[in-house]
């Protein structure tokens, strides 16, 4: 039985709970990684630009940072060209389907092996065999997802933040920030609230020393590109030359040197 008093408290609790703020639950980082990866994987025909800084300590001999501009582009689900242009020139990477080529206009050199696979296929053989892949390749991969959490074993909502702001803050793109928890680099995501796509990518890898960093910020996106060449047509004075494997690189290196 309710007491006398119970009934204007009751109806002071009611009062009270409709005119508190809602506060609504945190965003679901994980969440928020799979609509993001998903709306890549449906594009099939899809392009980027981005703005790539690695620390010199990633790129062994350097005393300066490495500094591209790398462009992307993919046809779905067995073409993707890449484009990487640096201080130290320009290189293609362009798969068809049918053959890769790795293409430097800088030495009008090139290399082509057959590579009659899928991206997803081309990215883990040229991993395996080569000890390289595509640059930003696993935006590219059919299951962007799956390759994400392969290496991190966490994600985390960090919270809102703008891209691109300018003078005060202003302007600037809406993101979420996304942590992300590996084994050997800890990498934060911003991915965009409105269109869900990726503005900024930062991985530090914790365990080296001086916890060096990749940075990528994403300069512009494309998810209905139109169809481009991915085939490659060797250049006018163009070399062919072989491409080495790891193995055959790990060989080399261990032979001692001439006097």
């Amino acid at each position: 039985m309710k007491t006398p008093l119970s009934l204007p408290l009751n109806a002071l609790a009611l009062v009270a709970a409709s005119v508190l703020p809602a506060f609504a639950a945190e965003p679901d980082g994980d969440q928020i990684l799979r609509q993001t990866s998903a709306k890549l994987a449906a594009s099939k025909s899809l392009s980027f630009t981005a703005d790539r800084e690695i620390d010199s300590a990633l790129l062994g001999g350097r005393n300066l940072p490495g500094k591209a501009r790398v462009q992307v582009s993919v046809l779905r689900p067995n073409k993707i060209a890449a484009r990487s242009e640096s201080k130290d020139g320009v290189r293609h990477v362009l798969a068809d389907g049918r053959s890769l080529t790795v293409w430097d206009e800088k030495t009008n050199h090139y290399a082509r092996v057959p590579m009659r696979t899928t991206i997803d296929g081309l990215v883990d053989r040229l991993d395996e065999k080569y000890g390289f892949v595509p640059p930003l390749a696993e935006f590219a991969v059919s299951d962007p997802y799956a390759h994400f959490r392969r290496e991190a074993h966490s994600v985390s909502y960090l919270g809102r933040a703008k891209f691109g702001a300018g003078f005060l803050g202003l302007g600037g793109v809406e993101c979420h920030r996304l942590a992300l928890g590996g084994k050997t680099a800890d990498a934060e995501l911003w991915v965009a609230v409105e269109d869900q796509l990726p503005r900024k990518l930062v991985a530090t890898f914790k365990n080296s020393p001086g916890k060096p960093q990749v940075r990528i910020r994403f300069v512009g996106w494309n998810t209905a590109a139109p169809v481009t060449a991915f085939t490659f047509t060797p250049p006018k004075g163009s070399e062919k030359v072989e491409m080495w494997t790891t193995q055959q690189m790990a060989s080399a290196a261990s032979k001692p040197q001439k006097p």
